[in-house]
């Protein structure tokens, strides 16, 4: 499956869902709170990255995404990290825990 994911996605993306778990590991360790999921997708049915397999699945059943699911959603996965999207979801999640000295 991280073959395909590759390939739908590219290198380069696929290399930046790995900085994507490693973002969310360190935040659990710096704040404490964990953080098992990313949305990728929230439009309908939500998709994630699952940070503990690193496999994309389906936030309602935590099933992995078939082959030609991921297929058909890899655009707008590919859509969301590209634009930022998918940062701004962290980014804000991260916002509302009261960091260090706070």
């Amino acid at each position: 499956m991280k073959r395909l994911l590759r390939e739908l996605l590219g290198e380069e993306l696929a290399n930046y869902l790995e900085l994507l778990r490693a973002k969310l590991a360190f935040a659990e360790e710096l704040y404490g709170v964990k953080m098992n999921y990313v949305p990728l997708i929230t439009e309908g049915d939500v998709v994630i990255l699952d940070k503990r397999d690193g496999l994309i699945k389906w936030l309602k059943t935590k099933k992995p995404l078939e082959e030609e699911e991921l297929r058909e959603l890899a655009g707008k996965i590919r859509q969301n990290l590209e634009s930022g999207y998918v940062e701004m979801l962290l980014s804000m999640n991260m916002s509302c825990i009261n960091g260090p000295g706070e």
